[in-house]
């Protein structure tokens, strides 16, 4: 009898113990399914016409503003990447406008939606998500490229002195087929951004960029591009004078431009033979007024205060467009060398107050160790974080925010 209740007690208990493990596999199995099915359908699904065969590593790989990624990198391992990043940088001459009209990261936007701080010219686009970032994805209808522009209450926005940055994706182009392009025009006059001919135009073909600008009569220098890979976008006005760069290469160097600029549109289309399987994608758009009198603004006010010094979200790390000021500021003090300057940080009122106040004081360092990294001695340099203590505005604004969070150059 005992020997029988031995062997029932001990059926039930593997039992138990299978049906467990059985439960613990369906709840996890519930758990990974819920989890997939709240990640929002990425744009290189959309781009790529079909889904990346190792999804699972690329979420892995995935970093966002809040999260670190799940294989954090050492200490060491990430300011040699970042050195790397900004050397490639070294020689990068934009210098972005002061005052920020128009900032649009698109984190407020709802997927799937138009663009709400943007207006439709022709075609179509939608905000979709690539990598945990939204993008504004142009959507050509049969033969009719995509054109939007800022909303602005005023249609002459654009004053003597300003720069455009945005960040664009551009699907891989075949260097075998032909008719396989892509190509962004940007227009710059409020009477020709509905219809006419553009006034800067980009083409994408072989891996390489070219086109033209100033009503055609100047062809931009050909580059060399990466493949699947976001590109930045900087242009700048001042009393006449206009110069485009990608990335850290300028293309554009003209003495007269041919318009007087006043407004800003943008055509995103790509071709495949017509059957627009190309995808143009643009992201992290400023417009500011301003830029370029770096060294008249140090001697009128003792300093000089910027907020195209960009980093990384939450953290000091510096991105690469950020080197035009940086090297700017290293030029004028190795022709100065008397010259000794105090660097101050200062955060938009996002997030906590002790932290960004930490944060501020990271980034001043980081700043200085850069220019240090260029030949400036340290003890030329100071450093200084203010986090949120001193905001310029009410950071009611994506545009007030921009405009806080900025870095101050000042003379001692």
């Amino acid at each position: 009898m005992k020997h029988s209740f031995k062997l029932v007690a001990s059926f039930l208990i593997f039992s138990f113990f299978l049906s467990s493990h059985t439960v613990e596999a369906q709840i996890l199995k519930k758990l990974k399914k819920k989890a997939e099915d709240r990640i929002e359908k990425g744009v290189d699904d959309i781009l790529d016409g079909k889904k990346k065969k190792d999804s699972t590593k690329e979420k892995e790989e995935t970093s966002s503003d809040t999260k670190e990624p799940k294989e954090k990198l050492d200490t060491k391992g990430e300011k040699s990447a970042e050195k790397k990043s900004l050397e490639i940088w070294r020689n990068y001459k934009f210098i972005p406008g002061e005052k920020v009209i128009f900032y649009d990261d698109l984190k407020s936007e709802e997927v799937g939606e138009f663009p709400s701080r943007w207006d439709l010219l022709k075609g179509g686009a939608e905000i979709v998500t690539f990598n945990g970032e939204k993008v504004i994805l142009g959507i050509p209808t049969g033969h009719t490229s995509s054109r939007v522009t800022p909303l602005f209450k005023n249609v002459d926005y654009l004053s003597d002195e300003f720069t455009i940055e945005y960040d664009i994706y551009i699907d891989d182009i075949s260097k075998e087929n032909n008719n396989n392009w892509g190509h962004y025009n940007v227009y710059l006059n409020s009477k020709r951004i509905n219809s006419g001919a553009p006034d800067v135009g980009i083409n994408l073909r072989y891996g390489k960029v070219s086109g033209f600008a100033s009503s055609r009569d100047f062809a931009i220098e050909s580059v060399a591009i990466e493949k699947n890979a976001w590109s930045h976008i900087a242009m700048s006005y001042h009393n006449g004078k206009f110069k485009l760069y990608i990335n850290e290469k300028r293309i554009i160097n003209l003495p007269k431009f041919s318009i007087r600029p006043d407004a800003f549109a943008i055509d995103m289309s790509g071709t495949g033979g017509y059957d627009n399987t190309v995808r143009v994608a643009i992201k992290n758009i400023r417009i500011a007024h301003g830029g370029g009198q770096m060294y008249k603004r140090i001697m009128a006010d003792g300093k000089y205060v910027t907020n195209g010094i960009l980093f990384d979200s939450g953290k000091a790390t510096i991105k690469p467009q950020s080197m035009g000021i940086i090297n700017k500021i290293a030029s004028i003090m190795d022709e100065n060398p008397e010259w000794k300057f105090q660097i101050v940080g200062h955060t938009d009122s996002d997030g906590n107050d002790e932290k960004n106040l930490s944060l501020s004081q990271q980034r001043s360092e980081s700043v200085k160790n850069t220019l240090i990294t260029l030949g400036i001695k340290a003890e030329r340099l100071s450093t200084l974080g203010k986090g949120e203590t001193e905001p310029l505005n009410t950071n009611g604004s994506p545009e007030e925010k921009s405009n806080n969070r900025r870095v101050e150059f000042i003379k001692l």
